[in-house]
């Protein structure tokens, strides 16, 4: 088994002692690439698969609603219909040049993970920027026990209030809207990041950051729906200098891993790691980053929110 690991890398405008003006801002791109995924743990041995084998890695073309193909975000759900062909949705966000205005949920498919495009008959975007603030951060799974595809995403609206929002849908086309949690920051609620879900044993597992704190939580629901804030607890993670960011969860062969995109000096590099798990209850993080913004080879600024089935697609701000 291989794990394909794409992302988003980015970097936003800075600035410094001695600096006359900020860098412009850098633009935003989604990125493929493999890795073993034996050696990473999250699998027993090493199957042949054709959808993964033929994926080669590279900077990857994601087109967006407003034209600039700038993408972040990214999630993606693999699945494959009875005769074993692999059809691919990603959730992903356009992000042109980090203007959170244009940060709204969408979707685009590919059949062989390096080619994108959109789904006909899909609003794009699948919903319109909210009065103020922004839109964030779309997971995308199916839900088990009903077979509806469900999109999770952030509203934000500070200083106001947050809401986990949980769009479902039988057909990819056609999706209707539920608060599943609000968030009100003026009675002292957490400002939360990247909302990760994966399902296991009839239970839905959510994995997110606390922006403030840079700690990560975890609830968990009996029905994938109702969700309580107060029964969250502390991930048993132990991060170290890491402080992570933006999260994914994956499902390997008899283990899991979250896809960590973190720092330990400045926000602005960020290195994308991994910690898996046997239960999604105790986690262990690799000391060494999967891909590190130092790299020269990715030409990158930061490694961002990342997602992967086997496969890891990875989020970046990159160099032009």
């Amino acid at each position: 088994m291989r794990l394909l690991c794409a992302g988003l890398v980015a970097a936003a405008a800075l600035t410094g002692p001695g600096c006359k003006k900020a860098r412009p801002r850098q633009p935003w791109a989604i990125g493929v690439t493999t890795f073993d995924a034996t050696a990473l743990g999250l699998a027993h041995a090493r199957t042949p698969d054709p959808f993964v084998d033929a994926i080669r890695p590279g900077r990857l073309v994601i087109p967006t609603y407003d034209g600039s193909n700038q993408a972040t975000h990214p999630d993606v759900l693999l699945e494959r219909d009875p005769s074993g062909t692999s059809h691919l949705t990603m959730a992903m966000t356009p992000y042109p040049y980090s203007n959170d205005r244009f940060e709204n949920p969408s979707l685009v498919v590919s059949s062989d993970g390096m080619s994108f495009t959109a789904p006909p008959g899909v609003l794009a975007p699948l919903v319109p920027a909210p009065p103020y603030d922004h839109n964030d951060d779309p997971d995308i799974r199916r839900d088990p026990r009903t077979g509806e595809y469900e999109i999770l995403y952030l509203e934000t609206l500070r200083p106001d209030r947050q809401t986990l929002v949980a769009l479902n849908s039988r057909d990819k086309v056609t999706w209707k809207r539920r608060d599943a949690v609000v968030y009100e920051f003026k009675t002292g609620a957490r400002f939360i990041v990247s909302p990760a879900a994966i399902d296991e044993a009839g239970k839905t597992y959510l994995f997110y950051v606390d922006a403030a704190t840079k700690v990560m939580y975890t609830m968990v629901s009996a029905d994938g729906k109702t969700w309580d804030p107060g029964a969250e607890t502390l991930l048993k993670l132990e991060l170290g200098t890491v402080k992570p960011w933006h999260v994914d969860a994956i499902r390997g062969d008899g283990a899991y891993g979250l896809l960590i995109s973190g720092y330990d000096d400045k926000f602005q590099h960020q290195n994308l790691y991994l910690a898996t798990s046997l239960d999604l209850v105790t986690w262990t993080l690799r000391s060494e980053p999967l891909l590190s913004w130092r790299d020269p080879a990715l030409g990158v600024e930061t490694l961002y929110r990342s997602t992967g089935s086997l496969v890891v697609w990875y989020a970046m701000q990159y160099r032009e």
